[in-house]
């Protein structure tokens, strides 16, 4: 029997508890099941004792601002294990390059009061259309990365009050709309995708995945300032109100980033994609009079990133 976070593996095919481990694959464990004899992965990192789910949260902690030894007495408070600090400590060096926000955490822990979690994010959550989103901005990172953006902070930290929730219950979601759209599509893999590849590595179950790598990349990545973005505006070559949710916003290089996490993202249809995309920088642009060509869009998995920039689509929009 072989036990994960104090879960029992169990085979998918007959869901027996009688498995082994049967070597590694592509960097993940292979196991065996006694019964039914189906070989299958899970998400394992090589050459690691604990699993992907309690090194992810480790980090996730420390980044949270919490020191390195109260890091190990909510690990092992949290799983049941009895985690060293020097362990902690050689994960979060080991996946320094992936988990960029350690390059900023020191000056923010300096200049920002950090106690609790909510020190660090803002968070509340959105029902629309008989969906709940949970819209979460990281304060320090706001304040430390987005002073040429003063309009854009305004907007998010003032969403609670101006967001109009009457305006989603009625109105076209992005996803919903297409445009006619030619956009060259060249993928590259780059920080985006590791991220996703750490933080998916640590989901047992497939309805976590969208949130955790959303939670994962606001904390750890230090590029990534708010998840769950709601953005509205009014469409007069439609006549009619648009809508949406931008999965993760993001500063880079002077300009705003709406990111969106795509599973199986080589495999969206890019005229799709992009129209959904190109509607909520529009929006945003809009709702900040930020000018759109400061914003840059792009859609990914652990696999591949696809960007492009909105102010070179050849649009035609029409009913």
């Amino acid at each position: 029997m072989v036990v994960i976070d104090n879960q029992k593996i169990i085979c998918p095919k007959c869901k027996n508890k009688e498995i082994i481990r049967f070597g590694w694959q592509e960097g993940k464990q292979i196991y065996f099941c006694k019964d039914c004899k189906k070989k299958f992965r899970t998400n394992r990192l090589k050459n690691k004792t604990y699993s992907p789910k309690i090194i992810t949260n480790a980090i996730t902690y420390y980044n949270l601002g919490n020191t390195l030894n109260d890091t190990v007495k909510l690990i092992n408070m949290r799983f049941k294990v009895k985690i060293s600090k020097s362990c902690i400590h050689k994960w979060i060096k080991e996946f320094s390059d992936i988990c960029s926000y350690w390059k900023l955490r020191s000056e923010i822990i300096k200049k920002y009061t950090i106690r609790n979690k909510g020190d660090v994010l803002e968070s509340f959550s959105f029902n629309h259309s008989g969906l709940t989103y949970n819209f979460m901005f990281h304060k320090p990172k706001l304040g430390f990365m987005c002073s040429r953006f003063g309009s854009l902070v305004n907007y998010l930290t003032t969403m609670k009050e101006i967001c109009p929730s009457d305006f989603f219950k009625e109105d076209e979601r992005c996803s919903q709309l297409q445009v006619d759209i030619i956009i060259k599509k060249e993928g590259k893999y780059n920080q985006a995708c590791k991220l996703a590849d750490l933080a998916l590595r640590a989901c047992y179950k497939n309805c976590e995945r969208h949130n955790f790598v959303e939670n994962f990349m606001l904390i750890n990545d230090s590029s990534t300032i708010a998840c769950e973005v709601p953005v509205w505006f009014w469409e007069k070559n439609y006549d009619l109100g648009i809508c949406g949710h931008i999965d993760l916003l993001q500063i880079r290089q002077n300009k705003i980033y709406i990111l969106d996490f795509k599973p199986g993202a080589s495999k969206e249809k890019e005229k799709k994609v992009a129209s959904q995309l190109y509607f909520y920088a529009s929006g945003l642009s809009f709702r900040t009079k930020i000018p759109l060509n400061l914003f840059r869009c792009a859609w990914f998995d652990e696999n591949v990133y696809y960007e492009f920039n909105p102010m070179n689509l050849n649009v035609k929009i029409g009913k």
